[in-house]
């Protein structure tokens, strides 16, 4: 049986098929790969790798599963940014397994998720926040929460609009961003408008809104290493309301 190391726990077997940690992996993709020339550019050991072969270039990732990177060529083809998974070929850029409708440089970064080219807003490079105002928008602490932006119109969180927030007076509250730790500090915040308060988790998949009729006094507070909001009647643990005794 030939057994032809590529490194990184990668292994192709009689040039049929591969293993990475002794599993078989890419089946489907075999009738693509050529075994004879197909490689390890970079790998992270583990969850991030990139290939290429004399045809394709191919990417798996936390963010992707494996997949032929489209119109890259596997002779130009370089890794711009590997851990952010940012790379380029044929005049083409790619974000992982993405290739962006622009090329890095025309993007002016607004935060970590956030882009604009002229007046355009983008979300990940390639989704188009087709109702944003590109003229008012901005992204709301852009190096800590990163991913919630509004302009003069709403609100938005990742590339959604946060329904019946109001746009004008929606802001998060400033003692969420203190020195003082607590726990989940690096994704968990609270925000509130005119109307409603709101729990942000930003690893979550939408914002929690929070009914309270005491708006003026929703404030937030760091007890024994827990970030708590209140009013005058309950506070907020994580979002969940409990009555104060």
């Amino acid at each position: 049986m030939g057994r032809k190391s590529l490194g990184h726990h990668f292994f192709i077997i009689d040039n049929k098929f591969i293993l990475h940690f002794d599993s078989e992996v890419y089946r489907k993709f075999y009738s693509v790969i050529d075994f004879d020339s197909f490689e390890v550019l970079k790998s992270n050991g583990s969850t991030f790798h990139y290939f290429r072969d004399k045809n394709h270039v191919y990417v798996e990732s936390y963010m992707n599963h494996f997949a032929v990177l489209p119109d890259a060529d596997p002779v130009d083809f370089r890794i711009l940014d590997f851990e952010n998974g940012k790379s380029t070929s044929n005049r083409n850029d790619y974000l992982f397994d993405e290739k962006l409708p622009h090329r890095f440089v025309d993007y002016q970064v607004l935060s970590e998720y956030y882009q604009r080219i002229d007046d355009t807003i983008y979300f990940g490079y390639t989704r188009v926040l087709s109702q944003a105002d590109a003229a008012s928008f901005e992204v709301l602490y852009a190096d800590e929460v990163k991913n919630v932006a509004k302009d003069k119109n709403h609100v938005y969180f990742r590339d959604k609009i946060v329904e019946g927030a109001d746009a004008a007076s929606f802001h998060f509250l400033e003692e969420c961003f203190t020195e003082v730790y607590y726990r989940e500090c690096d994704h968990t915040y609270y925000a509130k408008d005119n109307n409603c308060a709101y729990y942000v988790d930003t690893i979550a998949r939408a914002i929690k809104p929070i009914k309270t009729k005491n708006i003026d006094q929703f404030r937030f507070k760091v007890v024994d290493n827990l970030g708590y909001a209140f009013d005058e009647k309950y506070y907020y643990l994580f979002g969940k309301r409990k009555a104060i005794n």
